[in-house]
């Protein structure tokens, strides 16, 4: 990918369009997040980081809006910021923040950045002492900022028919299962068939319709092929090795890691190819992969190679022993 030979870029979130995904950018000219070309040296920049050398970003794109939390520092999730750019219009806008503590440091949050489908973004933010939390509902063709859940709501994210969808605790001590409410209205709704038995998972993938998620132990890898099948289990580990916390999902396909190996796998045919031997992560939609090898380094600065390619140009995929 010919920018990423230069400059240093960290992925996020692909544009959905073939051509194009979302990263951050740390170098000398800029630093901040924008959107990079797969194909060409360019890239439209998006919002500077006030603070180059701590900050960072993670996010979603629903095909119009990118939404995603400023991480200040690196040393935790807590302090950040979210933000919305509206593709259509070039509009940046804040729309969240973290808490405050009353000795001033930021509440603590759950690791999972916001995420964006039709638009209406969702985040949990921190907001009290023993883990309490909020969960945000923010429509962004409104502006309207709702909290529709305080407790201890834990990585929100969206499904198609306009639900929202946490892991929380019932009780301390008790495993995460998954609750469910509308988008639009905040109500409580039954979990479907796919998520109402899962119980301690936290690194679930959708792509609003289908799910995929690595387990409590992080020892098999399980599918959904709509929300309303119960999922089954299509990758197995053995020995130390264990289902990474990166699995991506579009369509049919299926993006893992069992470091240093990564994966993509169409689940319809029931096959897969090892993309790499090297450790790094995937980004994965119906058309696209994007695969960052790591460097090595701890500089965030530091250039890593980024392969780009649309999926129908993979070489074609064994069939699963």
């Amino acid at each position: 990918m010919p920018l990423s030979r230069t400059t240093s870029l960290v992925p996020w979130t692909l544009a959905h369009d073939g051509r194009s995904f979302f990263a951050t950018v740390y170098s000398s000219a800029f630093s901040g997040v924008a959107r990079i070309s797969g194909t060409k040296k360019t890239m439209t920049r998006i919002k500077p980081f006030p603070d180059p050398g701590n900050d960072q970003a993670d996010g979603a794109f629903d095909g119009r809006w990118l939404v995603w939390n400023e991480y200040h520092g690196f040393d935790s999730f807590d302090d950040f910021t979210v933000w919305a750019w509206d593709s259509r219009t070039g509009q940046v806008r804040q729309i969240g923040a973290a808490k405050q503590a009353p000795d001033g440091r930021s509440w603590g949050s759950s690791w999972r950045q916001a995420d964006v489908r039709g638009g209406i973004a969702t985040w949990a933010q921190g907001s009290g002492p023993n883990e309490l939390a909020e969960l945000h509902l923010y429509d962004l063709r409104t502006n309207d900022d709702r909290v529709v859940r305080i407790g201890h709501p834990l990585a929100p994210f969206l499904l198609a028919g306009h639900l929202v969808a946490w892991a929380e605790r019932p009780s301390p001590g008790a495993r995460a299962k998954m609750y469910l409410a509308s988008a639009p209205t905040g109500t409580s709704v039954q979990a479907p068939r796919a998520l109402r038995g899962l119980r301690d998972v936290f690194g679930l993938a959708t792509d609003g319709r289908r799910i995929a998620y690595p387990d409590g132990p992080y020892r098999s890898l399980w599918w959904s092929p709509s929300l309303q099948a119960a999922p089954r289990k299509i990758v197995g580990t053995r020995g130390a090795d264990h289902i990474d916390n990166s699995v991506q999902i579009g369509g049919r396909y299926i993006g893992f890691g069992i470091q240093p190996r990564l994966f993509v796998g169409d689940v319809k045919m029931r096959r897969y190819v090892k993309i790499s031997g090297h450790s790094g992560y995937t980004r994965i939609d119906a058309t696209s992969l994007l695969v960052l090898y790591a460097t090595g380094s701890k500089d965030p600065a530091s250039v890593g190679p980024i392969t780009f390619v649309r999926l129908r140009d993979l070489p074609p995929m064994p069939a699963c022993s």
